[in-house]
């Protein structure tokens, strides 16, 4: 008796230990099975979701720094068209001897400069100087002793490269000029050079109206100019649009993305106005 039931003690804990050693292969067997498809598809799902958001993320702050660059380099090309201009303009006009009549040329020439390109009008301007077009003093004297003063004859206008050119005439009387700078590109990504040329009919010295060149009947009656230039940056980096700059008073349509600059200058001729 004691025997058969030392036995059957014996037989429940093998059984016990087969039924735990059953279990943990069974646990071990699970826990190496890994995920199922259907888990690995939802993660794969959210994985493929944060990376377009990361993208999108990165696409937007590549685009806002590029636009933001383009706009400090137009602004930069901005402040060096005004001054380029500025310093071309406020020459016009001069004459070492305002009471003589001989040295005393009209600033703007006689002839139509209005719209010679489309988008772009030329501006002539003149006015004596004791440098040449280089900035070199004249190396004839006049009586004093000193450099003497030639006419200088200066040309704006915008070329087929997108720029705008300037060509400079340097000599004694208008007969008898030298061009010593021939369209040489001062202002790039211009895309419309426009000018309105100020009259004073009445000889007070106050301008009494605007007109495009060439539309006055008296060159000596033009006493200053208005001058502006479109400029474009290099890159696109806005949305496409169609967006309308107006050029003094002509307007030009674009729709390529572009960021675009309308830089104007006035001044008034030399001893025209008081």
């Amino acid at each position: 008796m004691n025997l058969a039931m030392g036995i059957l003690s014996e037989y429940r804990t093998a059984g016990a230990m087969l039924a735990g050693h059953q279990r943990q292969m069974a646990g071990t067997c699970q826990m190496e099975r890994g995920f199922s498809l259907v888990e690995l598809m939802v993660a794969a799902t959210i994985g493929a979701m944060l990376l377009a958001g990361l993208v999108q993320v990165a696409a937007g702050a590549r685009s806002s720094f590029r636009q933001q660059e383009a706009i400090g380099e137009l602004q930069e090309r901005a402040r060096f068209t005004a001054a380029r201009l500025n310093g071309i303009l406020r020459q016009a006009g001069f004459s070492a001897q305002p009471w003589s009549a001989s040295e005393s040329p009209d600033a703007v020439g006689a002839w139509g400069e209005d719209g010679v390109r489309a988008h772009g009008d030329r501006v002539r301007l003149r006015t004596w100087s004791d440098r040449n077009c280089f900035g070199e003093l004249n190396p004839f004297s006049g009586p004093s002793g000193l450099p003497a003063f030639h006419l200088k004859e200066t040309v704006l206008e915008l070329n087929a490269s997108g720029n705008v050119a300037l060509t400079c005439r340097y000599g004694p009387d208008p007969d008898h000029l030298t061009t010593q700078i021939n369209r040489q590109g001062v202002i790039p990504g211009a895309e419309s050079v426009q000018a309105l040329f100020a009259e004073d009919s009445d000889g007070d010295g106050a301008a009494d109206r605007w007109m495009r060149g060439g539309g006055w009947t008296d060159p000596a009656l033009i006493v200053g100019v208005q001058l502006a230039v479109l400029l474009a940056s290099r890159e696109v980096v806005a949305p496409i649009a169609t967006v309308s700059h107006n050029v003094l008073d002509h307007v030009v349509t674009t729709r390529d993305g572009r960021l675009r600059r309308v830089v104007t200058v006035a001044q008034a001729f030399r001893g025209r106005a008081p």
